[in-house]
């Protein structure tokens, strides 16, 4: 058996890290059978994934001299 194991970024899977965080933060069972039903900061992520455009993170950094 052949096996790859790869860390994946959580910008890489947005849409798992944030139904990750609504179950942690909100501790209970949720369930979405439509498009509709799912939050709209979810349905985003979604959209957004459509065209396969990469999520970045950007973090600033203060130069000091």
């Amino acid at each position: 058996m052949s096996v790859r194991v790869q860390h994946s970024l959580r910008e890489g899977n947005t849409l798992a890290d944030f139904f990750a965080n609504l179950v942690f933060h909100f501790a209970g069972i949720y369930e979405f059978n439509q498009f509709q039903e799912v939050p709209s900061a979810g349905r985003r992520i979604i959209n957004l994934d459509k065209p396969s455009s990469p999520q970045l993170r950007i973090r600033q950094t203060s130069l000091t001299t």
